[in-house]
């Protein structure tokens, strides 16, 4: 309720600030009513609170625990899907989470740069594999998007949605196919802002 209601305020005065525009929403409708996993890149602390406000759903993702250490914050971020992790360190508690999220049908966004970059692209040696993990152990396709720019106020922004992906579940158990995986979604996030350049 309370997520509603924050959409509900925030969503028009966001949109104004800093308009999106959406291509390749085409790409979602063989997924209407079944899950997926979003992984999209991060320039901006805008960006996961965006997404909700593009698609007005609530869709969970990670972001580092310091930023619920303030617990005005962390209520509201919780209240928005987010889900603390700690980046330094292995985080079994916030894995088993998105599994259960994943598992209840419920979308996630997740950012496989782990934390803000300056520049659109996503750097293949940085990302970390994690999309690939839950989708290959869920068997949950993955929808790459990417913004083409950093927000700023006024200035136009798009949201890129690409194909889905669908893990091959029969290699569940190839330790290789999820760094093979994560590197398809990589790939294919970049080819989206090659493709708007043209």
């Amino acid at each position: 309720m309370i997520h509603l209601i924050c959409m509900t305020i925030i969503a028009l005065p966001m949109l104004l600030l800093f308009p999106v525009k959406k291509v390749g929403k085409k790409n979602l409708k063989q997924l209407k009513g079944k899950n997926y996993i979003i992984s999209c890149n991060h320039m901006s602390n805008c960006d996961a609170v965006m997404m909700d406000i593009l698609f007005f759903k609530k869709f969970r993702f990670l972001s580092k625990k310091e930023l619920y250490e303030n617990k005005f914050a962390g209520f509201f971020m919780r209240k928005f899907g987010g889900i603390p992790v700690d980046r330094n360190n292995p985080d079994p508690k916030a894995i088993k989470e998105v599994f259960s999220v994943i598992k209840k049908g419920k979308k996630v966004c997740i950012f496989p740069q782990g934390t803000r970059k300056p520049t659109p692209y996503v750097d293949g040696d940085s990302a970390k594999e994690g999309v690939a993990m839950f989708s290959i152990r869920t068997g949950t396709p993955v929808v790459p998007m990417a913004y083409t720019r950093k927000f700023k106020i006024f200035r136009r922004n798009k949201l890129l949605i690409g194909e889905p992906l669908y893990p091959d579940v029969d290699r569940k158990k190839d330790k290789a196919y999820v760094s093979e995986f994560a590197d398809l979604i990589v790939s294919k996030m970049n080819e989206l802002l090659d493709g708007d350049k043209k």
